[in-house]
């Protein structure tokens, strides 16, 4: 279902995944070296099929992310930075849409839920972030209005993860510990 990417091999296949899929969409590429935690999303026939990077946050105003909009000043971020994470490079290609979305967005839950993050901060492109409040009833805010950034218009927001791994009873599309057992996955 996933893979952490740990290696060359499969750092070059995360990013000729996001790659592909943001110049699809007419998106500036950006490729940054920090530390991460980047993975592999794939699906029943093991291909892979799209990505997911977490991020440290930092208050940093240097912080890429904090120069698009100010995370840095919202009070919730700025008096638990330790238990915020910034999500970056979500891709799924254009032919694995769809069924695999629930692949990404239950790695998302699984790992948030093992590091124990309550805030995410993230730059929402503006269908993928109205796809994520009506149709996955994922906790999410919209902090500021939209923002034109590399290409396209994204909306800065908050998802609060903590609110979905405590009731994941509510959240139907999240695969089961079980499936994401079978591939070792090993969170780090």
């Amino acid at each position: 279902m996933y893979l952490k990417v740990d290696s060359l091999a499969l750092l070059n296949s995360f990013n000729q995944i996001w790659m592909e899929c943001w110049l699809e969409k007419g998106y500036v590429l950006e490729n940054e070296s920090g530390v991460s935690n980047r993975y592999i999303i794939t699906d029943e026939k093991d291909q892979r099929v799209g990505t997911i990077e977490f991020k440290p946050y930092s208050l940093d105003l240097q912080n890429n992310i904090n120069t698009v909009f100010p995370f840095q000043e919202i009070e919730e971020i700025a008096v638990t930075p330790h238990s915020v994470i910034e999500i970056d490079k979500v891709a799924i290609l254009k032919q694995y849409r769809g069924k695999n979305l629930d692949r990404l967005l239950s790695l998302f839950v699984h790992y948030s839920e093992k590091h124990q993050i309550s805030h995410c901060v993230v730059l929402l492109e503006r269908m993928f972030y109205k796809a994520l409040r009506n149709v996955y009833k994922i906790p999410l805010q919209a902090v500021g209005e939209k923002i034109y950034y590399k290409g396209d218009y994204v909306i800065p927001a908050i998802i609060y993860p903590q609110k979905i791994y405590q009731n994941k009873k509510n959240y139907r599309w999240i695969l089961n510990d079980t499936q994401t057992q079978k591939r070792k996955l090993i969170f780090t």
